[in-house]
């Protein structure tokens, strides 16, 4: 597929990923949108929500109960733009008045995947192809089903998981911490990565392809692809000195 003539979001100090409501979910649940604020100010890395997550997003922290209370959270991570909308405004910076045309595209794209995937997937894999960005999703099944029928996803897909352990190669998050979000997220019901489902993160960690990785640190996981679509993207720090830790 081609894209609207404009610029490429894959400018390699403005990375931008597009994250779907399962991610976002965890993320809010788990109070870790820090992780989102030290890719942006050490990574150049933007995280960004289709219009469709936002709404299914926002439906959910109001009405599902393991959910409930974290309206405030998700609003202020818009405002301050730890989670950009990709919109008109969200685009001009990249391609100016062109803009325009890449939302229009978005959109006839969502529309039509949204036949075959649910409505917050078809209007993110829209995005995500349409500007050739990276997606944030843990529904693999739907990624199976856009890539059989031809779709020409961008790879590797991002899962929750991937986060957690770069969070961890870099430092931001401890091995305690990253059990405790495992143990926290099976607690409330919420799906664990099979490596972490049932096993420490001690021990499910050697047997997980991280698919985020940072160029500065040794490598942890699996040295190996373990599943389908186990493909690496190798980040690298764009601020020397880091402008944000999680605490």
């Amino acid at each position: 597929m081609s894209s609207p003539q404009g610029s490429d979001l894959l400018h390699p100090k403005r990375l931008v990923v597009v994250f779907d409501s399962s991610v976002v979910l965890q993320i809010i649940v788990t109070g870790q949108f820090r992780i989102l604020r030290c890719l942006r100010s050490e990574f150049g890395v933007q995280s960004a929500i289709v219009p469709a997550v936002e709404s299914e997003v926002s439906v959910i922290v109001e009405n599902v109960p393991k959910f409930r209370g974290r309206r405030e959270q998700f609003k202020k991570a818009l405002r301050n733009r730890t989670l950009a909308i990709v919109n008109r405004d969200f685009l001009f910076q990249f391609v100016g008045a062109a803009s325009d045309s890449w939302i229009r595209q978005i959109d006839a794209e969502g529309t039509r995947l949204y036949g075959f995937v649910d409505r917050g997937e078809a209007f993110t894999h829209a995005a995500s192809i349409v500007l050739n960005a990276l997606v944030a999703t843990n529904d693999t099944t739907a990624v199976s089903r856009l890539v059989r029928m031809g779709e020409t996803v961008p790879m590797p897909t991002l899962r929750f998981w991937d986060l957690l352990v770069f969070s961890h190669q870099v430092g931001w998050l401890s091995e305690k911490d990253c059990d405790d979000i495992r143990q926290f997220l099976h607690k409330i019901g919420e799906r664990n990565h099979p490596c972490f489902s049932g096993h420490s993160f001690q021990d499910g960690l050697p047997h997980f392809y991280a698919r985020l990785t940072c160029s500065e640190k040794l490598g942890i996981g699996a040295a190996e692809a373990q599943e389908k679509f186990d493909e690496r993207v190798v980040l690298t720090r764009v601020n020397p000195i880091p402008h944000e830790h999680p605490s």
